[in-house]
């Protein structure tokens, strides 16, 4: 009878399993066919091509083949795949740190000092505490996570309870743990015995994380990143926690008057943010560098803020945009290598990237703020877009103007003048744009008309940079100019109409 009852029991409980993995799978359907997502998609792969673009004129002017870079840099990275993923995974933690802070509405500025206080904590676990194989390896993640959750719970509480901006106080906690760090390891209680150089000892056999595929740098790190997207994204879409977290992200005031604790969920945010960053250090120490190093993370922290921009603070955004960045740091040590471009060049890409993504968000938050050059954006797309563009341009034009004749001011001064005035010029069409001057149209078009001038100069001395630099600014600022007398028009008309 009992064996009876537990038969349909356990047949119901499948099946509800089976709904929930189906209402899942049509919820990961219906959001890659919705038109938001498909309109951030499109707007991130462009602003990656802009990104590209600019990146490519850069190169040109100083001399280097940006198809051979490109080449090198993608060859780089698919002969390197298990660099990519080794190089992803912290980006990948790191991000997802920054992008849970920013669904409550708070920026953790500070992830780079709590993935060194995690990865530090799971340092000291590793080499002072023998445990068994597969307890130590999570002994030492426990204590780097938990270090890290503590870490970004002070400005938490700080930013609830006393209203300190977390922004300044993530900063400056992240400034004292690298150079907490950097004591213990140098002259403090971890310093490796009788060695020169500001490390610790090795951690034990027993808590190295197993490597992938027989790879040198990638871990089961990378799973663990991984299955962490999954629960971040579960975590913040599906639950009670993280519904209030994006409720007071998205308005503390009404989130409050809804019976919300903003106050608790702004402290938790901040700690599992610290959490995450913690994590993403205890991973690297764990998965390959076995020890702690003075200033071993090089801005992965910092990163984690780019990732998450990229990645729009979605988590499954967060993962593609660790896997693009990890793509380019993988590469651009081969570009630098067979192309001779400066490794460098990858985070002039990642920046760019990231402005050209953030800019939509940036106008909206300047507009908010009182910006009037923003509002009128906001308020007239049309000719905003064509003038911020316009703004753009002169931007860059105003630092290619010295870049491109860089190599010939030994040789020829008439070439410096031009390109002195190129930059002048564009200063001041910068200013007309923020201001919404009349003369920003003919100031545009001015600019362009003198890189056709400068063409003609480099068509003069044959110099095959300066041409394709000067002939690509003239044009970009010519069909800027037509879009910009155009919106200009129609403006006008639509003022004499009345409308």
């Amino acid at each position: 009878m009992i064996e009876d009852q537990a038969i349909p029991s356990q047949e119901s409980e499948e099946v509800a399993t089976g709904n929930r993995i189906s209402l899942w799978v049509l919820s990961i359907v219906r959001k890659f066919k919705s038109k938001d997502f498909q309109r951030d998609i499109w707007h991130t792969i462009v602003s990656i091509l802009i990104a590209l673009g600019v990146a490519a004129i850069i190169m040109i002017a100083t001399g280097y083949n940006p198809g051979d870079a490109f080449s090198a840099l993608a060859l780089g990275a698919l002969l390197n795949f298990d660099q990519v993923l080794w190089r992803a995974t912290p980006l990948m933690l790191a991000g997802l740190s920054v992008a849970l802070a920013f669904k409550c509405g708070l920026f953790n500025i500070g992830a780079e000092g709590q993935l060194y206080m995690g990865s530090l904590a799971a340092t000291a676990v590793g080499y002072m505490i023998a445990l068994p194989i597969i307890v130590h390896q999570l002994a030492c993640i426990a204590v780097g996570v938990t270090v890290g959750l503590l870490y970004g719970l002070v400005p938490g509480i700080l930013r609830a309870y006393r209203g300190a901006h977390e922004v300044v106080t993530t900063m400056m906690l992240s400034y004292a743990s690298v150079y907490f760090t950097q004591w213990m390891v140098s002259q403090g209680p971890m310093h490796n015995p009788g060695d020169w150089r500001s490390i610790t000892p090795v951690i034990f056999d027993s808590a190295i994380l197993p490597k992938l595929f027989g790879s040198s740098f990638l871990s089961w790190g990378f799973i663990v990143a991984v299955v962490c997207v999954f629960i971040v994204d579960i975590f913040i879409n599906r639950t009670v926690m993280g519904y209030e977290m994006r409720a007071v992200g998205s308005n503390e005031d009404a989130a409050r008057t809804a019976g919300v604790n903003a106050k608790k969920n702004m402290a938790l945010a901040l700690g599992l943010s610290g959490a995450l960053a913690g994590f993403a250090g205890t991973v690297e120490v764990q998965g390959y560098y076995h020890r702690f190093y003075d200033q071993w993370s090089a801005g992965l922290g910092f990163d984690g803020i780019t990732v998450a921009v990229l990645g729009r603070n979605n988590p499954w955004g967060v993962f593609g945009g660790a896997l693009f960045f990890g793509g380019l740091k993988a590469g651009g040590t081969f570009m630098q290598t067979n192309a001779g471009v400066p490794s460098e060049m990858v985070q002039v890409i990642q920046g760019l990237v990231v402005l050209f993504v953030a800019a939509p968000r940036l106008i909206t938050w300047l507009s908010k703020h009182g910006v009037d050059y923003a509002t009128w954006i906001k308020s007239e797309p049309k000719a905003g877009v064509a003038s911020l563009l316009a703004f753009g341009y002169a931007i860059f034009g105003a630092l290619m103007g010295i870049i491109v004749v860089s190599s010939y001011v030994s040789s020829n001064f008439s070439l410096l003048l031009l390109g002195f005035f190129i930059s002048m010029g564009s200063m001041a069409v910068m200013v007309f744009h923020y201001q919404r001057d009349k003369r920003r149209t003919s100031g545009t078009m001015a600019i362009s008309i003198t890189w056709v001038l400068m063409l003609l100069a480099g068509l003069a001395l044959s110099a095959a940079e300066l041409i394709i630099v000067s002939l690509i600014m003239a044009g970009i600022g010519l069909i800027l100019s037509m879009l910009l007398k155009r919106t200009q028009s129609d403006h006008l008309e639509l003022q004499e109409e009345g409308i």
